[in-house]
């Protein structure tokens, strides 16, 4: 297995955009969805794509958004990645045909493992996500997967790993999981939606570590 790829999400500013993707960062995540601390505007979104490096991707964050709008703000800022990690229906999927959409799931039961999969007969994104289930919010808890959960996921091309994770259990969670992809959010944060270069550093030596 190849070095695993790394996206930390919540970016609020251009200079933590630099400052992820000279540490190492693969993609960055920008989130819209309005409840989130993380939350951002399209102005501010332009200004950190405009930031990044060449090598370095963002990925537009929506939460239960209609894909006509998720495909409308993509097309605004540019972006051919797009996350949907609320409860959008599979049509969603096909309905923003020529986007790169990875569909997150909460995964808190064997129950929501096989409805993952029964949604993935049904649909084809281009990346899976998995986090953790924690009622009444969709994400950036940094709550983690149960060990049993992550052995039981089905094995996918591109799974991207959410959910709690930081530089102290990244490396565990790999070896558990096989992801494609690890996504780290609080994790890595001094405060919510400002990242921290340490973490930053510590968390993507720990991912890419050989073991």
């Amino acid at each position: 297995m190849g070095s695993v790829l790394i996206k930390v999400c919540g970016i609020t500013s251009t200079e933590d955009a630099r400052m992820v993707a000279a540490l190492g960062a693969d993609w960055v995540g920008l989130n819209f969805h309005p409840a989130s601390p993380r939350q951002i505007d399209e102005k501010t979104a332009k200004d950190i794509i405009a930031a990044l490096p060449l090598g370095c991707e963002a990925v537009g964050l929506f939460v239960d958004r209609p894909p006509g709008e998720v495909r409308e703000v993509a097309q605004r800022l540019g972006l051919h990645l797009v996350q949907l990690h609320g409860s959008e229906p599979p049509t969603d999927i096909a309905a923003l045909e020529g986007l790169d959409v990875i569909k997150a799931f909460r995964i808190g039961s064997l129950s929501d493992v096989e409805s993952m999969g029964q949604y993935l007969a049904e649909a084809a994104p281009f990346a899976v996500l998995v986090d953790a289930f924690v009622a009444g919010r969709p994400g950036g808890t940094g709550q983690t997967l149960a060990d049993e959960l992550l052995m039981a996921l089905p094995r996918l091309e591109r799974l991207v790993l959410a959910g709690g994770l930081t530089p102290a259990n990244v490396a565990e969670r790999l070896t558990l999981a096989r992801p494609w992809m690890v996504d780290v959010a609080s994790g890595v944060e001094s405060a919510p939606g400002r990242k921290d270069p340490a973490k930053v550093a510590a968390f993507v030596q720990a991912a890419r570590s050989p073991g």
